[in-house]
């Protein structure tokens, strides 16, 4: 009764019936897709009475966070036998497909692991229905969350990463030796995570989601700064203030909450989400004339899976950059080697590259084990563009303005590489 809204109350105590209500209502934003397969419905269903009987048995909570785990296990198995249908294609090493039935899936578990077909000489591997690829695939939780993947029915190179917690956390749960204790709070959160993860399997995306967040809203706001230093943002539908009127400042179709926008920097991808600089730099009352006039939309943009291009030349390693900035440079900044990464959010893309410049990842294409990032290629300017246009969204050229905001949280354009060979790449 001492968890509230408020968090931990150590000076008083929720009623008995209160309390029931608010951990019950911890969970109202968890209902699952109808689409979602009748056998998993049924099961997180149960979860979420487990956790609401937590008020009447502590022990609940504990019990729920576990079952949390496993049923996302079992959404996997629910998605794979509706994913295939009928049968699901294995290949053999001599080349020979084998159309496994895929009804149950308990009956394509044991058919997969008769007769040792998964080890040498018989080799069955699974084979991907968008890639034609084949990969190992014994049924078990690791091979599962590979599967979805390459599908693409999960994403985001941060979910990816946390792939061997949820490993970890399953087989602590199924084969564990210690007794443990959660709280209400840790048993709504992972439940909560678990809906995301099991509806993103059936393709519906959570406003305002922490794993699988729905396209986030962007609205055109102001970000400006004075003289002395100081940065201000806010919506950009207000009058100019006379006290502001020495102020420089630039308009942005951006995301609200993005704290990024104190270090905003026009030509690279410096902000937590996608921003697009409007209009600017220039003075308040010239901006708001200028909304006025032109009356910009707002937009959704999603956040997963992103692309970013990191610039590697005459030793120093440069900000990610977005496709279309990157394919708006002029020739002579276009040298040096460049990375294409994929990632959720430019820190994690810097991460990856500079790791890459320390020789401490790899450049080649391939998920990192080390990094929130995936590596999808590395070469000259015009190799890495054409590999992003192969890749992803189609890239429109764009020159931003050389604006910058002053500020303290700024991150710098480009850091020193100690020990760099400063590789030296044409640019064509």
């Amino acid at each position: 009764m001492r968890f509230t809204s408020r968090g931990f109350e150590t000076g008083g105590v929720l009623r008995p019936q209160d309390a029931a209500r608010y951990q019950q209502e911890r969970l109202s934003h968890t209902d699952l897709s109808a689409a979602v397969a009748e056998g998993t419905q049924s099961t997180f269903e149960r979860l979420r009475l487990v956790h609401s009987y937590g008020v009447l048995c502590y022990d609940m909570f504990t019990a729920a966070d576990d079952l949390a785990h496993l049923v996302i296990e079992q959404a996997l198995r629910d998605r794979f036998v509706e994913f295939h249908g009928a049968t699901a294609p294995f290949q053999d090493a001599y080349g020979t497909v084998h159309d496994v039935p895929a009804a149950s899936f308990r009956k394509l578990y044991d058919e997969i692991h008769a007769q040792g077909r998964l080890h040498k000489p018989q080799r069955w591997r699974l084979r991907l229905r968008q890639s034609g690829e084949l990969i190992y695939f014994d049924g078990m939780l690791g091979s599962l969350l590979r599967w979805a993947r390459a599908e693409g029915l999960l994403r985001g190179q941060r979910n990816r990463h946390l792939d061997s917690v949820l490993k970890g956390m399953r087989n602590d749960i199924a084969h564990g030796d210690s007794h443990h204790l959660v709280t209400p709070v840790d048993s709504a959160l992972t439940i909560s995570d678990a809906a995301e993860i099991i509806n993103y399997l059936w393709g519906t995306s959570t406003p305002g989601g922490r794993l699988y967040p729905a396209p986030i809203r962007r609205v055109i706001q102001v970000v400006a700064w004075g003289p002395d230093g100081s940065v201000m943002r806010g919506p950009a539908g207000y009058p100019p203030d006379p006290q502001f009127a020495s102020w420089t400042c630039v308009l942005v179709r951006a995301v609200p909450r993005d704290e990024g926008l104190s270090r905003l920097d026009a030509l690279y991808e410096s902000t937590t989400y996608p921003c697009d600089v409007l209009w600017g730099p220039g003075t308040w009352e010239d901006g708001y004339a200028w909304l006025e006039r032109e009356q910009p939309p707002e937009d959704e943009v999603g956040v997963l899976d992103r692309l970013f291009l990191c610039q590697h030349y005459d030793g120093r390693l440069y900000l990610p950059r977005s496709a279309d900035v990157s394919a708006g440079l002029a020739e002579e900044e276009r040298h040096g080697i460049w990375y294409l990464i994929r990632a959720d959010y430019p820190a994690d893309a810097l991460q990856h590259a500079r790791s890459i410049a320390a020789s401490q990842c790899p450049s080649q294409a391939s998920p990192c084990a080390n990094c929130p990032a995936e590596s999808v290629g590395a070469g000259t300017w015009l190799e890495m563009l054409t590999l992003a246009a192969s890749t992803g969204p189609a890239i429109t050229p764009r020159r931003p303005p050389e604006t910058a905001v002053p500020s303290i949280r700024a991150w710098p354009r480009s850091f020193e590489i100690p020990g760099d060979p400063s590789p030296q790449v044409s640019p064509a």
